[in-house]
This record gives structure tokens, sequence and C-alpha cells, in this order.
């Protein structure tokens, strides 16, 4: 497993996406204006800054915003599950991605995402 890439929310979209560009100065990669949210991608040297707004309500709460890589993703879902730990189910989004969303004993959320089906991230 490895770590994809991190997501920050948008409380301004416009306002963040002037402050990763100008302000930082990453270099963008993609934008999507979509279902379930819009998002655009920096690039961090091997991993990815996602700055994203929902655009319909979310299905959860607490959301850190990492999505971790993995080549198994239904054997992992699999043991997480049979271990007792919660996960959404596994979906395909709009933009491609197959993924699925771990809560942690601790109520922090975070996504794995099939490696094999990453979909334009």
């Amino acid at each position: 497993m490895k770590a994809l890439f991190t997501s920050f929310p948008a409380s301004d979209y416009a306002a963040s996406k002037r402050f990763y560009e100008r302000v930082i100065g990453l270099r963008l990669l993609r934008e999507f204006d979509g279902e379930p949210h819009r998002f655009t991608n920096y690039d961090l040297g091997g991993m990815m800054l996602k700055v994203y707004e929902w655009q319909e309500k979310y299905y959860g709460v607490g959301h850190s915003g990492l999505f971790i890589e993995t080549d198994d993703l239904d054997e992992v879902v699999n043991r997480i599950r049979s271990l007792g730990g919660k996960t959404t189910d596994i979906v395909v989004h709009t933009w491609g991605g197959r993924s699925c969303s771990v809560t942690d004993p601790f109520g922090t959320i975070f996504d794995l995402i099939d490696s094999n089906q990453k979909g334009n991230t």
C-alpha cells in the first residue's frame, strides 16, 4: 500500500485554488467539475494534493482526506470487516475510481482506492 493523495476541503473553492496556485506555487495537474464534488489536483512530487468542494451531501464526517492505494481492495476490505472494522461499500465513482471509506476505531475516516482502477484521480 502507498499514499496516493491527500485532499483538503475548500469552503471557498476559488480562494483555495488561488492560494495553492499563486501563493504556494503548486503545479496544476487536473481539474474536475462534476458530481459528487469538484476538485483540483496539484503535484507534490510523487503524491498529489486534491482541493475539493462537495456538490452534494457527503456520507460521513471526520474525513481525513487521505487516499491509500492498494493492489487488492476486495481482500483488504474483507479483512477489515472480518476483524470488526467499519467500511462503506466499494463503489465506482463517476471519475472512474473504485474505492471505499474506512473508519478507524477513533472515528477518523480515510479512503482505500483500487490501484487497478484509480480512474482519473
